[in-house]
């Protein structure tokens, strides 16, 4: 009976130990509480010059690129054009990037206002989560408080944003807007070359209150 017992530990040791060591399975990814900067919607030398400056802030922050004023208008703030170089931090405006001059004085008031992040976890969940071992298919999952399913500046609501990196700038490619957060779209079966970034955050009064974000 003893020699069972110990086969039978043997086998689950080995089996742990090559789950473990096997390269390339894939395992949840989960989002990370930070500080939401949104500019758009021109692209040019001092959007990047943001873009590198937000990357190596020692608050945990990410900045998001709108190229269009309809990616605007969908994530909630209306009354952009196609020309403008606006600056939001955490759904408040803090600036613009129509000159030198004025992406400093926006700089400076992202690192005054930029929120600890155990500020910014709230009651959220986001996670991306493998749907076969080697993660050739993927699930957004978020969620409120203990629910999960696989909204100018807005006053309140749910915003859900995804995005990809091109050429070290994060470029919003869907963004949307929902009072109640289960009326988002959530999307299923991602392939793992597909995947993208995201950004789940809840709007107070006006103020970003909570976020969290997976990169690309």
């Amino acid at each position: 009976m003893k020699w069972k017992i110990l086969l039978l530990l043997s086998g689950v040791i080995v089996a742990l130990t090559v789950v473990s060591c096997a390269p390339g399975i894939a395992l949840p990814k989960y989002g990370v509480p930070m500080n939401i900067v949104e500019a758009g919607t021109v692209r040019d030398d001092l959007l990047e010059n943001l873009a590198d400056w937000v990357s190596r802030s020692s608050t945990p922050t990410v900045m998001l690129w709108y190229p269009s004023q309809d990616l605007f208008s969908d994530r909630g703030i209306t009354r952009i054009t196609a020309t403008d170089k606006y600056i939001f931090l955490n759904n408040e405006i803090v600036g613009s990037y129509i000159s030198s001059n004025s992406l400093e004085d926006a700089k400076r008031q992202i690192s005054h206002r930029a929120k600890p992040t155990n500020n910014l976890s709230g009651n959220l969940r986001l996670r991306l989560v493998p749907k076969d071992l080697f993660g050739s298919e993927w699930d957004l999952v978020i969620g409120v408080d203990n629910e999960e399913r696989v909204i100018t500046a807005p006053n309140k609501g749910y915003v859900l944003v995804q995005f990809i990196k091109e050429n070290k700038v994060y470029k919003v490619t869907n963004a949307e807007l929902e009072v109640n957060w289960n009326h988002l779209s959530v999307p299923k079966n991602i392939r793992a070359n597909q995947l993208k970034g995201y950004a789940f955050f809840k709007i107070i009064n006006g103020e970003t209150v909570a976020a969290l974000v997976i990169e690309p």
